[in-house]
């Protein structure tokens, strides 16, 4: 082969390289960032675990139980948030699933963009929720004081999940990281969506139901409009927030509304944006001067602040919404959350009240029901030709991140604190707590030893 030969070969390969970067960093990127959160995410969960029960933090423990009602003169009776763990549960974590449902959007729309692909998380999420709740209620009664609990078993601790996938590196493949990411938001915002309407804050309003109604079909109008700025969303999304909060269905369900009004797509005439942008680059390089440092050279800022202007009316709101809530959701909301939330207490009547059926119906919803529904769920529409797996993937995989699905930490001690929200069931969401910090613990423990000695690491699975 001569050298002109190699040259161009080796320009192929980086070439094709380049084009296998650009579509795997969007979700590597993701990866990492999750990782990162779910390292903070435990951190402060085991701050938390420790004011719960040493004496010397007693008082971070109790800060999240202040009073910090605020009334209003309307026909209800009051606004829902009356301590500062209310306000983090129904204000902050709105903007936690705003998050959340920006991110299975964009999964849905660049990751999972043919409908087989679509199919196969949708199906596993619903094995995924379906098979634990029905062995937790097996367990405990339908109509036992605990059967609320169910929602407890159904959802997936993301930010953990994430950091188990990083540690297996490229024992497992992309797409499979893919598929589990997509299982554990779809069950999570499907749960949260069920126990919204299921369990309330307070009674019903049905005047403000309507409104909420009226105000998200204003945002979809919105999208339809394919309007991109951030302005009207916000202004009705803090409406749209305001009128669910009132009208008892919990208040996380508005972030998922908004979410979904928030365009994917973008009206752009290409041509126009390229002759602008190399206008303004041409324009930068006349004002370029190596003499003079950039904060001195007005000219060089001002066509710089022109690109920027101009990539960002080009840029899909969804994108930089995202990008703009990561670091607020991820080093602020999620933990301050774990501060106010996980806090489980550790004492001899907490740890006799694990083997009550609540406990062993959370632990054997979360470590069996998670395995056993995604993976059966996923054989029954591959089987019926519904959907497909993911190529070079085997059911063992499967099985393996089921197993891991049942790592619920941080959502699973969510749904607990709106089942068992109540002053009689104060122990009733404790004991949730700290069985749902076994079983995530159990659950990582067998998820990453089946992976890491069924998928024997090699190029197939590299990432």
């Amino acid at each position: 082969m001569s050298k002109k030969s190699k040259i161009a070969k080796a320009r192929r390969l980086l070439n094709q390289r380049h084009s296998a970067q650009s579509i795997i960093s969007p979700f590597a990127k993701f990866l990492k960032q999750q990782t990162t959160g779910g390292i903070l995410l435990l951190t402060f969960s085991a701050i938390a675990i420790a004011a719960a029960n040493l004496p010397a933090l007693q008082w971070l423990h109790d800060f999240w139980d202040k009073d910090l009602t605020l009334a209003f003169n309307f026909n209800t009776d009051y606004l829902p948030l009356r301590t500062v763990r209310e306000w983090v549960n129904s204000g902050l974590m709105v903007i936690f699933f705003l998050f959340l449902g920006l991110e299975i959007k964009r999964e849905m729309v660049v990751e999972l963009s043919s409908s087989r692909n679509i199919l196969l998380p949708i199906f596993a999420a619903i094995g995924g929720a379906v098979a634990p709740a029905v062995i937790y209620l097996s367990i405990n009664g339908i109509d036992a004081p605990s059967a609320s609990g169910w929602g407890i078993t159904t959802t997936t601790g993301l930010a953990l999940t994430i950091c188990m996938l990083s540690a297996l590196k490229s024992r497992i493949s992309l797409s499979i990281k893919v598929f589990l990411t997509s299982v554990a938001i779809i069950d999570t915002l499907a749960t949260v969506i069920i126990m919204s309407v299921l369990y309330p804050s307070h009674s019903i309003y049905f005047g403000f139901l309507i409104a909420a109604a009226i105000t998200a079909c204003a945002l979809m109008l919105l999208n339809r409009l394919r309007v991109n700025s951030a302005f009207p969303y916000f202004v009705l999304g803090i409406l749209l927030w305001f009128f669910v909060l009132r009208s008892g269905v919990h208040a996380t369900l508005a972030g998922i509304v908004l979410a979904l009004a928030i365009p994917s797509s973008i009206r752009i005439n290409q041509i126009r944006f390229y002759v602008r942008s190399r206008f303004m680059l041409e324009k930068f390089k006349e004002a370029y001067n190596t003499a003079v440092p950039l904060l001195k050279n007005e000219r060089e800022q001002e066509q710089i602040g022109n690109l920027l202007r101009e990539i960002n009316r080009a840029t899909p709101l969804i994108l930089r919404s995202e990008n703009a809530l990561y670091p607020w959701v991820h080093f602020c909301i999620m933990p301050i959350f774990a501060l106010a939330n996980i806090g489980a207490i550790i004492n001899a009547d907490t740890i006799g009240m694990l083997t009550s059926a609540t406990a062993i119906g959370i632990f054997f919803g979360l470590v069996l029901g998670k395995p056993i529904g995604i993976t059966l769920m996923s054989f029954i529409a591959v089987k019926l030709k519904l959907t497909a797996l993911p190529e070079k993937t085997r059911w063992v995989e499967i099985l393996g991140t089921g197993a891991l699905a049942g790592m619920g930490f941080s959502m699973s001690i969510f749904a607990g604190t709106v089942a068992f929200d109540g002053g009689d069931m104060v122990d009733l969401q404790n004991l949730g707590k700290l069985t749902t910090l076994l079983s995530t613990l159990f659950s990582a423990i067998c998820g990453y030893v089946f992976l890491t000695c069924t998928c024997k690491k090699s190029a197939s699975h590299a990432t």
